[in-house]
Parts: structure tokens; C-alpha cells; sequence
């Protein structure tokens, strides 16, 4: 099972936050972060949705990985800007068609009070990086 977790973080951080799986010598607490229980597809569904698109091939991610390390199932990559921007203007009165509009995109069987949920938290995450003019780094395990 894949774990992503977001953290708003400088990319010279990106091994630090690596160390958080491989050796302990970091604790995620040390950055602001959301975990995130969707996969990449689920990722890109969304971005599609922030988008008003239908191609749902655009990663979630921007430039190569910081960190990977396939022995180790880890991997951390910068969250794309464009997708923190999209997130971070979200309207409260907008997340339930937006929900509705993701859920379209993808095939899962998350409750819409589920992505709705999650919505809000990725926007409110997202507001807080942009207020902080900080990137986000994610942190995966597969």
C-alpha cells in the first residue's frame, strides 16, 4: 500500500525528510504536513478537475526525485506548483462541485463527504505553502 505524505518544506530538506522513513533521525512534526490517503491516479484526477480538463495524464509532481530508493520503497518529488496554486484557490463554496467533478474523474469507492473531507484539507494545506512561499515535498512509500 502507497503512503504520501505532503510536507511544506524546502527542497534542501528533501533527505532530511527521507531520513523520517530510513532512519529515523527526522520526525515528520518538524514540518508542516498532510498525510494523504490517495494514490498518484487519484492525484491526477483531481489536478484534472482543478484544471476544467479532461486529461487526466498530467502528474501531480514537477522535476526529478530528490529521493529514490526503490529497495527502500521510497521516494520524495516536489509537489507540482501548479497544483498547490489550483488547491490553494479553492473556494469554500465551490469544494462540493469540484468533489463531484473529481469523483467523475476517477474510479473509487470514497464516499463524497470522504473527498469532500479531503478537499478541504489539501486547500487549506495548499494556503498555508502559498502563504509561506514555500514548495512542497512529498514523501512516498510503495
Amino acid at each position: 500500500m502507497q503512503i504520501t505524505t505532503w510536507f511544506i518544506a524546502r527542497e534542501d530538506e528533501a533527505k532530511a525528510i527521507a531520513s523520517i522513513v530510513t532512519t529515523e533521525e527526522h520526525d515528520p512534526e518538524e514540518w508542516p504536513n498532510i498525510e494523504l490517503p490517495l494514490i498518484e491516479m487519484e492525484l491526477m484526477a483531481l489536478f484534472a478537475t482543478l484544471r476544467g480538463s479532461e486529461d487526466l495524464t498530467v502528474p501531480s509532481s514537477q522535476g526529478e526525485p530528490f529521493v529514490f530508493d526503490e529497495d527502500s520503497g521510497l521516494l520524495v518529488i516536489r509537489v507540482s506548483d501548479a497544483l498547490i496554486q489550483a488547491l490553494a484557490q479553492v473556494a469554500p463554496g465551490k469544494q462540493a462541485g469540484l468533489v463531484e467533478a473529481w469523483a467523475g474523474h476517477m474510479d473509487s469507492d470514497s464516499a463524497p463527504e470522504e473527498l469532500l473531507e479531503q478537499l478541504e484539507d489539501l486547500a487549506a494545506f495548499a494556503r498555508e505553502a502559498v502563504r509561506r512561499r514555500s514548495p512542497v515535498l512529498s514523501l512516498s512509500t510503495f
